[in-house]
């Protein structure tokens, strides 16, 4: 069994042997573990500050999400791996999902942060479990 770095998911098993790919992995785990801190109540829709506090951290996320994911890709484009096209497809549809996200927040839907943080560390964690780790093995082979 793996030991977890944060509640939020981060774990040696995420790691794709690619030191500058998981240490930004890494942060993104920090980032959403911070969704978890706007509230006393995860289970309890966030009032207006804790909304707008999950906001900046929202924001942060996807900043930090586009320039991951163009690392990322660059990996990628060094190596020719045959599957960026996918994986661009997939980061697109984070930066859809976590706008999604904002959106629900900023039209006052009831949202628990325990929606948020959980939503946001499966998609994370499932890229790279699905996605990610097999192309960091392809790289390490390639490079």
């Amino acid at each position: 069994m793996s030991t977890t770095r944060n509640s939020a998911g981060f774990s040696p098993e995420c790691e794709v042997s690619i030191p500058e790919i998981d240490e930004q992995h890494a942060t993104f785990f920090d980032m959403i573990e911070r969704i978890g801190t706007v509230a006393d109540d995860l289970y309890r829709p966030l009032d207006d500050d804790a909304v707008d506090e999950a906001l900046d951290i929202m924001a942060e996320i996807r900043e930090h999400a586009q320039a991951h994911f163009g690392t990322e890709e660059g990996y990628m484009q060094e190596v020719d791996y045959p599957g960026l096209d996918d994986h661009r497809t997939a980061h697109e549809r984070f930066l859809d999902d976590i706008a999604r996200l904002e959106g629900e927040l900023l039209n006052g839907s009831a949202v628990p942060p325990i929606k948020v943080r959980t939503f946001l560390t499966e998609s994370c964690r499932g890229h790279i479990l699905s996605m990610d780790k097999p192309f960091g093995q392809f790289y390490n082979k390639n490079k």
